[in-house]
């Protein structure tokens, strides 16, 4: 039997369109959300909208702290390395920021999301928009789980990859293909405490 992705009634057999509320039966939109690709959701499901929309504002929102802690790190520990410059010794400076902004700041970064979900279940973004991290097995997180889900945010193009390929296979539509791996997913608490108007 197939129902309305918009009202939930029945439909009949081989209906276009909602005989209660008139919405389009699409094929997609009358399956299961587990039968469902997170990105067909992502279409139709306000909810499922707000909590991707909820999950991007989070991880905004951990980098931006991060990286202010980095760049204040990077410049006190570049301070000495400043005379070098009026001396036209430009390379080991050029070196230095990029070992800096290329290998440790990422390595900060992903430390920071992989202990705070491992210690509290959340970073301070999730937090903020009132979400956390949990394990389909109903166990409390461990650093292990924690590092496999968060290994992609190393590099924001695997991040960008890990998400594409969660949101474009059929499961949880909450899961990235790390959380599959893992067995676990974000979801919603109660305690939120910043939350756009928009969302």
């Amino acid at each position: 039997m197939a129902y309305c992705w918009k009202c939930g009634a029945q439909l009949y057999e081989n209906s276009s369109y909602c005989h209660s509320c008139g919405a389009a039966a699409k094929p997609s939109a009358t399956m299961a959300p587990s039968a469902q690709t997170g990105f067909d959701r992502l279409k139709d499901d306000r909810g499922f909208q707000d909590h991707w929309a909820k999950r991007v504002i989070a991880y905004i929102v951990d980098v931006a702290i991060v990286s202010v802690a980095v760049y204040v790190l990077v410049l006190v520990v570049a301070l000495p390395a400043f005379p070098a410059i009026f001396f036209g010794q430009t390379f080991p400076f050029a070196w230095f920021w990029g070992f800096w902004l290329g290998g440790i700041a990422p390595l900060i970064i992903l430390t920071y999301f992989v202990l705070a979900e491992a210690l509290f279940e959340k970073t301070i973004g999730k937090e903020l928009m009132g979400l956390r991290v949990a394990r389909l097995d109903g166990k409390r997180l461990d650093p292990w789980s924690s590092f496999v889900r968060n290994i992609s945010k190393i590099a924001f193009i695997l991040l960008i990859i890990d998400v594409a390929a969660g949101l474009g296979t059929h499961g949880d539509g909450r899961q990235k293909y790390s959380d599959r791996y893992i067995g676990t997913f974000v979801e919603t608490t109660n305690n939120s405490r910043i939350i756009p108007d928009w969302i």
